[in-house]
C-alpha cells in the first residue's frame, strides 16, 4: 500500500512540473536578439500607457556593434489579422548616424493587447552605397 501512496505522489510531482514547463514557452522581458551587427532589446517601457485595457508600453534599444558609423532607419512593425498585411507602430521610420558601440533609444510605443510579434526593420547604405536591410523579430513576447 505504502509502494503505491509513493507512486502516486511522485506520478503527481512530475505532471505538475512537466506541466509547468509548458508555460515557460513565452518569453520574458527584456528579450534580446543580436546579429554581427546589431543588438535589439525589448524591454517593457518605464512610462505606462494611456489606455492600458488596449495597449501595452514598450522600449526598444537598437546597438550598433560594427567599427564603423552607419546612417540607420529605424521601422517597427506588428502583424494585424490579416496576414498578408502589417502594420507600422512608429508612424515616420526614424533615421539616425550611429556611431560604434552607440545605443538609440525608443523609450515609448504602443502594442495592442494580445500581439504577438514586433518585427524590427533596420536599413542602411555601405561605403558603395549598397542598400543592406536586416530584420529581426520578436515573438511572445509579455
Amino acid at each position: 500500500m505504502n509502494r503505491k501512496f509513493v507512486l502516486t505522489l511522485l506520478v503527481v510531482c512530475l505532471m505538475i512540473t512537466g506541466s509547468s514547463s509548458i508555460y515557460a514557452v513565452k518569453s520574458v522581458l527584456p528579450v534580446k536578439n543580436e546579429t554581427p551587427k546589431w543588438a535589439v532589446e525589448l524591454h517593457k517601457s518605464k512610462l505606462p500607457s494611456p489606455q492600458p485595457e488596449k495597449f501595452k508600453s514598450y522600449e526598444l534599444l537598437v546597438k550598433n556593434l560594427s567599427e564603423d558609423t552607419i546612417d540607420v532607419t529605424f521601422e517597427l512593425y506588428r502583424p494585424v489579422q490579416e496576414p498578408l498585411q502589417e502594420q507600422i507602430i512608429l508612424t515616420d521610420p526614424f533615421s539616425y548616424d550611429m556611431r560604434p558601440n552607440e545605443t538609440v533609444s525608443f523609450s515609448q510605443f504602443f502594442i495592442k493587447n494580445g500581439a504577438k510579434e514586433l518585427e524590427v526593420v533596420l536599413t542602411w547604405n555601405d561605403q558603395n552605397r549598397r542598400k543592406h536591410k536586416q530584420s529581426i523579430k520578436f515573438t511572445n513576447f509579455e
